[in-house]
């Protein structure tokens, strides 16, 4: 791969990384202020139904949708696979901040690097090399502790956060899934595509979902909800994805997973600025550890290593 293709995946990868980061102050903040005046369910649909709208444009071009009619009958299973796995990130990560604050939930759901590593081994052979592995153990102790120097944010109310902890977990490892997942996807069709035909899919798997909770659905919300749910819905929800899904195309999935370390520091400095978290000691050196296992498992090995796999 020449230097330039990697450079065009890392930015990609980037550039979706820091707009995922901004999804969980936005949302914990939509939670903190409106969370009474509103179904979770409802609104996390409504946040895809948003997408599907933005994106649709790009599921009408005309080489791609051809070519996708063509490959249905091979492709659909993959499609669906990556439909329900988005879908069932976004349900989960969603919710969870209804739960725990915003830097909690980045950075349980940030271990989804370890998950895609792990994954990338089984489903695609991908090498796990020594320096993955090292760099994926010392950003873990990182996100570790951030998760133990961090408290609550403006407004925590005191009490146990394990329930939404707990989800952010599950919607990284339905995250790395999808990373996986839709490796070889990613190499036959433009992002934005992939995304359009995934997000229509998925609005329509999301329905079951909100009738099996009882979901109610509403649109008498607040300006400011309004502009929260457009924001998440076009960038993060569809914008981000779709520069996720072209970096697969230049990156392998076990290195592209370590940006999710990125986005966790992100989101928890976010959160400190406009969430009111406390910044520590802890904090700057779990910041270091972070920044130090992205770099590790990013890094090139060179060419003559015969166990560098992918990297």
């Amino acid at each position: 791969m020449t230097h330039s293709l990697r450079t065009r995946g890392l930015l990609c990868g980037l550039a979706a990384t820091l707009m995922w980061a901004s999804v969980y102050p936005a949302s914990r903040f939509l939670f903190g202020r409106e969370a009474e005046n509103f179904d979770e369910w409802f609104v996390a649909w409504l946040r895809n139904a948003v997408a599907v709208l933005f994106l649709f444009p790009f599921a009408c071009r005309g080489e791609n949708f051809a070519s996708l009619k063509k490959s249905w009958k091979g492709d659909w299973k993959v499609f669906l696979l990556l439909a329900v796995c988005a879908a069932a990130e976004d349900l989960l990560l969603f919710i969870s901040l209804k739960y725990t604050t915003a830097a909690r939930a980045s950075v349980m759901a940030n271990t989804s690097p370890i998950f895609t590593v792990v994954l990338a081994f089984f489903i695609t052979e991908e090498a796990v090399t020594g320096r993955k592995i090292a760099g994926m153990l010392l950003g873990f102790a990182g996100i570790v502790a951030v998760f133990l120097a961090r408290g609550g944010d403006v407004f925590s109310t005191g009490a146990s956060m394990f329930a939404g902890d707990l989800l952010a977990l599950l919607s990284g490892a339905a995250w790395a899934l999808f990373t996986v997942a839709g490796n070889g996807i990613a190499k036959k069709y433009d992002g934005l595509f992939t995304v359009a035909v995934m997000r229509i899919l998925g609005i329509f798997l999301m329905i079951p979902v909100l009738l099996f909770f009882d979901s109610r659905a509403s649109f008498g919300f607040p300006l400011l909800v309004w502009i929260g749910i457009v924001y998440l819905g076009c960038g993060p929800s569809g914008l981000a994805v779709g520069l996720w899904r072209q970096a697969l195309k230049y990156l392998p999935a076990g290195e592209l997973g370590a940006f999710g370390y990125i986005s966790a520091l992100s989101a928890v400095v976010i959160s400190v600025i406009f969430l009111g978290e406390k910044v520590t000691w802890g904090f700057a050196a779990a910041a270091v550890l972070i920044l130090s296992g992205v770099a590790l498992m990013l890094r090139q090995a060179p060419e003559k290593d015969p166990g560098s796999g992918n990297s």
